[in-house]
């Protein structure tokens, strides 16, 4: 932290990143206006990536999600943008894992189906391109009429009706469920 004392008396503290401190070669005495401008927006720069930490902490977040949150805890979109790609570029954000693990709760566990489970990823702020590939890669058909059947056992306690009206049920859940 660095305490700097403006022309008019007045106190400023900033937070700069060991990386900062160490490329702006800080000591003590006075500093111009250029670089006081510039130790304000590396401050600002460090606090969002401080911040985009802290919020990871408490959860997995895409990118897209992690630079919103930080847009409303009142950080500039500069500062938000460089603080989501510090923490994707670091490793601090994997979205396929992330979106992996969203999929075994989802297909897996839940037996939502492949119509469902996409809108609800990208509601979290993954890239349709990338769900669409980890889908490609994680589950065939034969994986999503596997679990489809598990939904209509759970459900229905079979996987076939017996009745035009248990089929117009099944029909009506499995649409709701995604399939």
């Amino acid at each position: 932290m660095l305490t700097v004392l403006s022309a008019d008396g007045d106190k400023e503290k900033l937070t700069v990143s060991v990386e900062d401190y160490t490329v702006y070669q800080l000591q003590k005495g006075e500093i111009g206006e250029e670089l006081l401008f510039e130790l304000r927006a590396a401050a600002s720069v460090y606090g969002a990536k401080r911040a985009a930490l802290r919020i990871l902490a408490a959860g997995q977040c895409s990118r897209k999600k992690l630079y919103e949150k930080l847009l409303r805890r009142g950080f500039g979109a500069s500062d938000a943008r460089a603080a989501a790609d510090f923490a994707a570029e670091g490793g601090y954000i994997d979205e396929t894992w992330q979106i992996e693990s969203y999929l075994r709760e989802l297909v897996e566990k839940r037996y939502i189906g492949r119509r469902k489970v996409v809108p609800m990823l990208l509601a979290k702020g993954y890239s349709g391109e990338r769900i669409r590939e980890v889908l490609d890669e994680k589950y065939t058909a034969a994986d999503f009429a596997r679990y489809k059947n598990a939904f209509l056992m759970k459900k229905f306690g079979k996987p076939t009706p017996e009745t035009r009206e248990e089929a117009e049920e099944m029909k009506k859940a499995l649409y709701k469920q995604g399939y």
